[in-house]
């Protein structure tokens, strides 16, 4: 494989980072609004503390994969393409989940 240019790989690095960076506060402030609408009322102080638990697994398993991944094939691209199977797992909940308010 013939070697990139080194702009190129720093643009390639960039332009994702920049998406992310300009994208994630919005996505976890839908998420949880999402969340919040889901949940019964009077019940929600229990389901966000579980919504927070969550959250503090979820910066637990995600490096983890992807460190075993990376340590079994040797290489860290397999290590973060192995973060797909957790949006992907994600995806599958969003689309069986009841999207209706309770008691709407």
């Amino acid at each position: 494989m013939a070697s990139q240019p080194m702009e190129l790989k720093t643009a390639a690095f960039w332009a994702p980072a920049f998406l992310v960076a300009t994208s994630m506060g919005g996505i976890q402030a839908l998420s949880r609004s999402f969340f919040g609408r889901l949940i019964p009322p009077e019940r929600s102080a229990e389901f966000f503390g579980f919504y927070n638990i969550f959250g503090k697994f979820a910066t637990i398993i995600g490096p983890f994969l992807m460190g075993i991944i990376s340590r079994m094939t040797g290489d860290s691209r397999y290590g973060i393409l192995s973060i797909l199977i957790l949006f992907v797992a994600g995806g599958v909940a969003l689309i069986i989940v009841d999207k209706s308010p309770p008691d709407a």
